[in-house]
């Protein structure tokens, strides 16, 4: 019986194959469809007899050949068959060392920062601290002096009046009344009240910029203070044991050192864009041997995407920080080595925007003893899979805005002193490890005192205005 089939085995240099031989038993006949003919065509018996009979030693010989013709690499494909020939050892040893590498320069970058920031919180703290008071005083002020005209400005008609009828308008008090008010509305009030709306709305917006930038320093802030706390720095020893068992890797297989020497960059139709938004991504290789063969691994957020050339494309995944990777992979001729790989950020924005609002009471009436009101923030629209986060405050009490310590959807009050408060409260998202703020509301709050009997013992409490319960 001659040979079913000759082939030569195929090298992932050796590109498309040409010369092939096939050569059928006689004894077989029917027709075959073999890897390399093209649809349509076939191959017969040379006796030219009909190919009606297929036996069982053909089916059988037919079968081997099958499993003799030798598989044609993909080129560049994933990351694990990039590591193919027995070689995935080494290429998870270096992506071992890689993810220590990352790991020890994320924590010392967190670790090394982290001063920074407490001093940064402590400076904006001070700052608030300065402002609130003098944008508190401004306020009273403010509201005093519309007091004081409103009752002057009832009270001028009727002096105005008495002193007309005076029969000694020098000598009538109406009169010397009527020039009181007169020279307090139009030569102090009125001049106070303008300085003050000049001077209050710049005061506001520099105490709502040192409150917004200190609630976003203070998350992110707890965020590294938690990661440390949990977090386990790799050794600089153990981070170079690893390193020299991938060397010994490396020398072992023999593999191309010239393929460490190139650099790669990624070009991005667009830096920021809209959830969903269709991304177009090259690699730009340098220098480029013209003589090698390289493939690239495309990853956003870690996913690993699109095929294995320099270009690719693929939407915008999540809000904040998206960072698209690529790894270039030269042949060395043994394998497939990684030459090059950067990373690129970029900024994803939410399709549809959320809102928050705050429901509770509008008002409270309070005896002797202060009353506990609950509030809560309610995002819309909420989506199930995200994780959030809330900062509460107030503002209109006797000592000025305050900032309350909880984190969740409702936050309850000790309603004591009577007046009219703000509830204000800053929702936020955790988005890839980072907190981004969605919207912050207020709700008007009043505190009434209702009349009672004068007290008979002791007052077992005294009114400190609007705090937490327990505090």
């Amino acid at each position: 019986m001659a040979l079913l089939l000759q082939g030569h085995r195929l090298d992932p240099d050796a590109g498309r194959i040409h010369d092939r031989q096939i050569i059928l038993d006689r004894h077989c006949p029917g027709r075959y469809l073999f890897a390399g003919v093209q649809a349509g065509e076939s191959i017969t018996n040379p006796r030219g007899k009909p190919m009606i009979r297929t036996p069982l030693r053909c089916v059988i010989l037919l079968a081997v050949a099958l499993l003799l013709i030798p598989a044609v690499p993909a080129g560049a494909q994933k990351i694990d068959d990039l590591a193919h020939a027995n070689k995935i050892e080494y290429t998870a040893c270096k992506y071992k060392v890689a993810q220590m590498q990352d790991e020890a320069r994320h924590y010392d970058r967190v670790k090394n920062d982290l001063p920074g920031m407490e001093k940064q919180a402590a400076d904006l703290q001070a700052k608030l601290d300065l402002v609130n008071p003098k944008y508190q005083e401004a306020s009273q002020k403010f509201t005093a002096l519309e007091k004081e005209q409103t009752a002057l400005a009832s009270e001028l008609p009727k002096v105005e009046k008495e002193c007309q009828d005076a029969w000694f308008p020098s000598l009538s008090g109406a009169c010397s009344r009527r020039n009181q008010i007169t020279r307090r509305l139009y030569e102090e009030i009125n001049p106070e009240l303008a300085r003050l709306r000049n001077e209050l709305p710049p005061l506001g917006e520099e105490r709502q910029k040192y409150e917004n930038t200190l609630s976003v320093l203070q998350m992110n802030l707890q965020s590294n203070r938690n990661y440390l706390a949990r977090t386990t720095r790799p050794a600089e020893g153990q981070i170079a044991e690893k390193d020299r068992q991938c060397q010994l890797l490396e020398l072992s297989m023999g593999l191309d050192t010239r393929a460490t020497a190139s650099t790669v960059t990624i070009a991005v139709s667009a830096s920021e864009g809209v959830i969903g938004d269709e991304l177009f991504f090259r690699a730009m290789l340098s220098p480029v041997d013209s003589r090698a063969r390289y493939g690239f691994v495309w990853s956003l957020n870690g996913q690993v995407f699109g095929g294995n050339g320099d270009r690719a494309k693929a939407n915008l995944a999540s809000e904040g920080v998206n960072t698209v990777r690529v790894v270039a992979w030269r042949w060395t001729g043994k394998q497939w080595v990684k030459t090059a790989e950067a990373s690129r950020d970029i900024t994803g924005k939410a399709r549809v925007q959320q809102a928050v609002s705050i429901t509770g009471p509008a008002s409270v009436l309070i005896q002797d003893q202060p009353k506990t009101v609950t509030f809560e923030a309610r995002i819309s629209p909420q989506a199930a899979n995200e994780q959030y986060g809330y900062t509460w405050g107030a503002t209109g009490g006797p000592r000025g805005p305050m900032t309350f310590n909880s984190h969740t959807s409702t936050q309850s009050v000790s309603a004591s002193s009577p007046g009219r408060y703000d509830i204000l409260v800053h929702a936020w998202k955790l988005v890839n490890g980072k907190w981004l703020l969605i919207a912050k509301a207020s709700l008007p709050f009043t505190i009434e005192k209702a009349a009672s009997a004068p007290p008979t013992g002791r007052q077992l409490s005294t009114p400190r205005g609007l705090t937490p319960p327990g505090h």
